[in-house]
């Protein structure tokens, strides 16, 4: 019998390099991302994956998904990793509408429903893991990012939630907190003007975080922090907030300077 695993965002560097460990553990990955090409791309570099197409900010698409989840793979749907993100980088008075609803279905709304779905077919088999892609922007929020801290912070709540919802059942939840990941996203951020903050500590590759995903799907842990010296930071400065507004002028220095070295790197 075959076992599925869903990975949302897979042809992303993330997306990929878990969908393929994934692949060589003998699991058909359904390799989703938002549009045809994509997800053909995904599962043409992936052993034996099949693509999905799916818009997550399209409330139809995510629909149609959770439809095929409980009527294609109700009874072999092992893992659900999602991952898929997106960052429209920018003040919140300069921001699109659009752009801030776009970011909050992506990263939050869609991602709940998917998450409700594959917990509804794995509780009836007693066994699965759902894990998430989440950010240490959920701990610690990011100026010039407000959307995605929201989202993120929003998954974050609804993953402990699930997780103690669903103790004793064989299923588990956990989410994945990495900093900065070196992918085409913060690339995109490092050129158009995203936040500093993203710079400040170490920049994770996507094998980091698959390690991290990996972990969590081992351990059943609900959160995995990544790397260890970053989190201690965010955590620190969650339990005393009013020094976030006197380090961020310092942060952001440093930050400038993490940025240079980061886009003299990728480029080098």
């Amino acid at each position: 019998m075959k076992k599925y695993a869903l990975v949302t965002g897979a042809a992303g560097g993330i997306g990929q390099v878990v969908a393929r460990r994934l692949a060589g553990r003998d699991y058909t990955v359904l390799a989703a991302d938002r549009d045809d090409d994509l997800a053909a791309r995904a599962a043409h570099a992936i052993t034996g994956a099949v693509p999905i197409t799916c818009d997550l900010d399209n409330a139809a698409a995510v629909r149609s998904l959770r439809e095929r989840v409980s009527a294609e793979w109700s009874s072999n749907l092992e893992i659900a990793f999602l991952n898929a993100g997106t960052i429209v980088p920018g003040n919140v008075v300069n921001a699109d509408p659009d752009d801030i609803d776009s970011q909050l279905r992506i990263m939050l709304s869609s991602t709940v429903h998917l998450a409700q779905a594959a917990a509804q077919v794995m509780t009836r088999q007693g066994r699965g893991h759902i894990v998430a892609t989440v950010s240490q922007g959920a701990v610690l929020p990011i100026p010039g990012s407000a959307a995605y801290s929201a989202a993120k912070a929003g998954l974050r709540a609804f993953l402990a939630a699930l997780h103690l919802e669903l103790r004793g059942s064989g299923v588990t939840v956990g989410g994945v907190y990495p900093s900065a990941v070196d992918t085409a996203m913060l690339r995109h951020e490092a050129n158009h003007d995203g936040s500093l903050l993203n710079f400040v500590g170490t920049v994770s590759t996507a094998e980091h975080v698959a390690d991290g995903v990996d972990k969590a799907i081992r351990t059943g842990r609900l959160e995995v922090f990544l790397p260890r010296t970053d989190a201690l930071s965010v955590k620190l400065l969650q339990l005393f907030p009013r020094l976030v507004p006197v380090l961020l002028p310092l942060a952001e220095r440093i930050g400038e300077r993490g940025r240079l070295r980061y886009l003299a790197s990728s480029t080098s």
